[in-house]
């Protein structure tokens, strides 16, 4: 009966693919949170993007308002003091 004895290269060859898996691991470790990252980011951008359109909004109807009053005044009446 003969007793298989494993070969220093067939363990290197073990150790290498252990290597690799780990390093395979640590990289989609780094691109699981790089998207988490860029989707909370997109998540942001849109808040800020719906503030702004909001203020920018408000400005206009503002400005318009004011345009009114002062179309008013520019037909011959004095304006309010």
């Amino acid at each position: 009966m003969k007793i298989l004895v494993p070969s220093p290269q067939r363990r290197k060859s073990g150790v290498a693919v252990i290597v690799v898996l780990a390093l395979l691991s640590i990289m989609l470790l780094y691109v699981a949170a790089n998207v988490r990252s860029l989707h909370h980011l997109g998540r942001e951008l849109k808040l800020l993007e719906q503030q702004q359109v909001h203020r920018l909004n408000l400005r206009a109807t503002a400005t318009n308002s004011l345009s009114g009053t002062n179309a008013s005044t520019s037909a011959g009446q004095t304006p309010p003091r």
